[in-house]
Parts: structure tokens; sequence; C-alpha cells
């Protein structure tokens, strides 16, 4: 069946940023000692939140920190840290400019689905000039990937079987979107998976295939 809607992941696949400088900036003041084990975890307590809690909620996501750290923190260092991604500069990927200009003028419906906070990823969207693309920013304060309901509100009215969602990671964008029919694509620039998964090296890669 033809692709007329291409869901996109927007962190490490459409825009990369130095979270670990960006986190660091903020936590240090705030957690002193601790800040290099909470670099190190962060990552990982994300992951696992995101695995337990459909969407974030900044009470919710402070209390799971709190337990799972010891460490303060409150709701309003949360909502700190969505802000300050707002302004930090991003890397675009190779051939983004390319395959979304590509697409449009094949008349696909493009969105994004991101778990991150929407105050900060719809700005970075903007900051690169590629926000106008998009029919619709799909962020973490509505749905979190792999929840079921994130990719069920990502097609929309769309028939699953004329959608794909390309991605980095694999529990989220590529193994999430098929359990529930929808195709999906490893966006895997570092040739580090197996090639058992469907897997594109550049996102210009898309354009062979559709």
């Amino acid at each position: 069946m033809e692709k007329k809607r291409f869901i996109f992941d927007l962190d490490r696949t459409l825009l990369t940023c130095n979270y670990e400088l960006v986190e660091r900036k903020l936590f240090e003041p705030k957690f002193k000692d601790n800040t290099t084990w909470l670099m190190e975890n962060i990552g990982k307590l994300l992951d696992e939140y995101e695995t337990i809690y459909p969407r974030y909620n900044d009470q919710v996501l402070s209390e799971y920190l709190v337990n799972e750290t010891g460490l303060a923190f409150t709701p309003e260092i949360i909502r700190e840290w969505a802000h300050t991604m707002r302004s930090e500069a991003d890397t675009m990927e190779d051939g983004v400019i390319e395959v979304l200009d590509y697409l449009k003028s094949k008349d696909k419906s493009l969105i994004v689905l991101t778990n991150w906070y929407g105050s900060a990823q719809i700005q970075r969207l903007k900051n690169a000039d590629i926000f106008d693309y998009f029919d619709e920013v799909l962020t973490g304060e509505y749905q979190l990937k792999p929840h079921p309901m994130a990719f069920l509100r990502a097609i929309g009215d769309y028939d699953p079987r004329e959608c794909v969602v390309i991605g980095d990671s694999i529990s989220k964008d590529y193994n999430g979107p098929r359990v529930h029919g929808i195709e999906s694509i490893l966006y895997d620039k570092d040739d580090v998976h197996s090639n058992n998964y469907v897997k594109i090296k550049k996102l210009t890669d898309l354009k062979k295939r559709y």
C-alpha cells in the first residue's frame, strides 16, 4: 500500500543536541557532587519512565526522579530543564532538508512524534527552520512512545498501512509501531545495528524507497 504519512522521530533523527553539555550546565549548580552520577544515569532513568508512564507530567516525573535518585528534582527544575533545551544549538542530521523537500513534493503528510516536552521540541524545529514542513508535532505531554496511544494518535485518520515511522530507537521507533501494524525504518547512521532490521544509514535513502 502506498505510504501517505511519514512519522519522524526528532532527537538523533532530525536534530541532535549536545545533551551532556546542556544538562551538565543545568544540573551542576543544583546537584553538585551528584552531577557525574546523574549524567551517567539520566538517560536510563528517562527511558524507564517512558516505559512505565504514558505521558510526561511535571509532578509525576519529579516524584519519579526523587524516588529513583534521592535528589531534589522539583517540578520547577523539570520545567527549567525543558525550557533550557529550547535555546541550545542543534546539529541537523545530514539530508534532512533534502528528504523533507522530496516528500512534500510527493504530497506526503509529515509529522513529528517525539517524547520530550513540546515547549522545547517545537521551538527547536522553528530554530532549525523546519517546523513548517510538518502537519503536526506530537510531544511527550500527550503521549509517549512506545505506548500504543502514541502511534494511534500519530496515524490519525490514515490506515496504519499507509504510514511509516522513521527513528533511531529500536524499542520506541522500530518495534513499537510494528506491534500496531505500522511499518518502521530504523535510522542507523553509524551502522551499529543488525541487518535484520529494516534500516537506513542516510535519511536521503528514503528517496529510493518512496
